[in-house]
């Protein structure tokens, strides 16, 4: 595994100021730390086409606090960057030469072009082969940006839909203000999305999730990979206007997001008219956005390796322990034809399933079980962190069951599938004491009604009573008769 190296992204935005600095290795990127200020630069700016002087202030005192962090730790890469609200406002050019001055750091500001690009860099990032629509809403603006094959970054466009350009939006009544959006959307020549998928970028669309998971008591817990259709956002606009005239309701809400709860109503009703105009029947959740985005496009790393090299880096997975995820992914191949899931992903469950090694037997699988659920790992969608999380459980018991809250969540379909997986895993582990070489010395097989584990000569003593057991476990499941053979050659 490559050694992870520190970079950081300064996000200044038109409502709060974010640090994140991530840990990099190959395609990887995660986050190490993550810190935000709200300061409001960009209250007041519709009517005065300024900038908030205490947002101003805040802002300066929030990036003295960044420079000593990134200082303290030694990041020397430092991708700074400003977006609607200086950009929109008068004096932007003259706080960009204060922020650059507090940072210690150039301060690039983006066109809205630009937002869109690296926010549609950013899905890319955060879903397998994404295409279709991407959507980036902020604290004055919504950048509109496709994303695929023969995305152009020039068609992208910026419409000032975020919350701090319409303060006089709130007090109209709900069809009204649907009203408003539809005619600034009306103009756009990338609606309705014709292909792929609708996008949500963004943290008061995060949000939003984050309320639908409550009002359905959704047990995942991740917005990333989300997945809204109409009829739930209607759900969500219902119960945030009906929080304007009820106390319980509000406070509910609050508890999801107290800092979110005043934009809510005017997210859900921004995306509810997009999907609309943009003829999406689903829209999905993206964790992913400009931050990473800007660091993929200044490092130019390769999208579509972020799953496996993330998988390597979360877990820290040693040298040993990668190849022997990677042998694992040979020996158990025979048996993926039975498995309705992409390559990459099994190769990816494959790397991770020495990721509960260090735990306590007694609890290995619940916590194994929880932390690959809720990884922040890209290119994985809902079901495909269930069926990965049960997998790597059942690698380590054959008895495992996910736990009732989630376990509804998955078809009986999946829950066979992964246990398969697993299973075979867990074969190939016990067989090898986790030793890649000793699993290459062993192919399984599937000949008609037998599944077959062929051992080379010299390994014959790794045939246990152990090994032969597992082996049958995984041809119950496979409805066959299991045998273990000795071979000269393989």
């Amino acid at each position: 595994m490559l050694e992870p190296e520190k970079i950081a992204v300064i996000d200044v935005g038109s409502n709060s100021c974010r640090l994140v600095i991530y840990e990099r290795a190959g395609a990887a990127l995660l986050p190490y730390f993550n810190e935000k200020s709200t300061v409001g630069l960009g209250r007041g700016l519709p009517e005065t086409g300024k900038l908030s002087p205490d947002g101003k202030k805040k802002a300066l005192k929030t990036f003295h606090r960044f420079n000593a962090i990134l200082s303290g730790l030694g990041v020397r890469k430092i991708y700074a960057v400003a977006t609607a609200a200086v950009r929109e406002a008068d004096d932007g050019p003259e706080f960009r030469e204060e922020a650059e001055q507090a940072l210690g750091v150039s301060l690039r500001v983006l066109s809205g072009a630009e937002e869109g690009y690296f926010s549609a860099l950013g899905v890319a990032t955060g879903f397998r082969r994404a295409k279709g629509l991407v959507a980036d809403l902020g604290g004055s603006s919504m950048e509109l940006q496709r994303v695929g094959k023969g995305a152009n970054q020039a068609a992208g466009e910026t419409y000032l839909l975020g919350p701090l350009s319409r303060p006089d939006d709130q007090d109209l009544p709900i069809e009204k203000r649907r009203k408003v959006i539809r005619k600034i959307l009306a103009v756009s020549g990338l609606l309705p999305s014709k292909s792929g998928w609708l996008f949500a970028v963004g943290g008061a669309w995060r949000n939003v999730a984050a309320v639908h998971m409550e009002l359905t008591d959704y047990p995942l817990g991740v917005a990333h990979g989300y997945e809204l259709d109409r009829a739930a956002l209607g759900q969500v606009i219902e119960v945030a206007d009906q929080a304007r005239n009820d106390k319980e309701i509000q406070v509910r809400l609050m508890r999801v997001s107290k800092r979110r709860y005043e934009t809510l109503l005017h997210a859900a009703l921004v995306l509810d008219c997009l999907m609309e105009i943009a003829e999406a029947g689903t829209v999905h959740i993206s964790a992913y956005g400009l931050r990473e985005g800007l660091v993929v496009g200044a490092e130019q790393l390769a999208v579509e390796d972020g799953l496996l090299d993330t998988a390597g880096l979360y877990f820290k997975l040693s040298e040993a322990s990668l190849a022997f995820g990677e042998d694992l992914f040979r020996f158990v191949e025979p048996i993926l034809g039975q498995v309705d899931q992409s390559m990459d992903v099994l190769r990816a469950i494959c790397l991770m399933a020495d990721a509960g090694a260090r735990l306590h037997p007694d609890h290995r699988c619940q916590l194994v079980f929880e932390q690959v659920l809720r990884a922040p790992i890209p290119a994985l969608t809902h079901e495909q962190r269930l069926f990965a999380a049960l997998a790597i459980a059942a690698r380590y018991s054959y008895k495992f069951d996910a736990p009732s809250e989630v376990a509804k969540l998955m078809s009986a379909q999946l829950c066979a599938e992964a246990k398969l997986v697993g299973t075979a895993m867990r074969l190939g582990g016990v067989f090898s004491g986790r030793s890649a070489p000793i699993l290459n010395s062993a192919c399984l097989s599937l000949d008609g009604d037998r599944l077959n584990l062929r051992v080379l000569e010299k390994n014959r003593d790794m045939v246990s009573s152990t090994v032969k057991r597992r082996l049958q476990q995984l041809a119950t499941l496979l409805q066959i008769e299991g045998e273990a053979e000795i071979v000269a050659s393989l």
